[in-house]
C-alpha cells in the first residue's frame, strides 16, 4: 500500500491563491498561525482526519489533492441525502 503525505506546497500555494494569511487559515481550521507555518514548512508530519477535512474545506480543495493523490483540486460534490427515514422498531 502506498503511503501518502500531506503536500505542504499545495497548502501554501492554495492559501496564497485565496489571499489568506496563515492567521486567517489557522482560525478557519481551529489552529493558530504557528500551526499553519509549521505545517507549510513540513515540521508537522501527522495531522488528524478532522484537521485535514477542515483544511480541505477552508482551501476549497479535495483531501486527495492535499494528499497528492490527484492533481485535480476540485472537491467532491456532496451527494443529496434521501428524505425518507428508516422504519423504527
Amino acid at each position: 500500500m502506498e503511503n501518502h503525505m500531506l503536500e505542504r506546497e499545495r497548502v501554501r500555494l492554495r492559501r496564497v491563491t485565496l489571499r489568506l494569511s496563515q492567521q486567517q487559515l489557522g482560525s478557519q481550521i481551529g489552529h493558530d498561525q504557528g500551526y499553519i507555518s509549521r505545517l507549510e514548512r513540513g515540521e508537522i508530519t501527522e495531522i488528524t482526519a478532522r484537521t485535514l477535512a477542515r483544511l480541505a474545506d477552508a482551501l476549497d480543495v479535495s483531501i486527495d489533492y492535499l494528499m497528492n493523490r490527484t492533481d485535480d483540486p476540485t472537491p467532491p460534490k456532496k451527494r443529496p441525502r434521501s428524505r425518507t427515514s428508516a422504519p423504527v422498531g
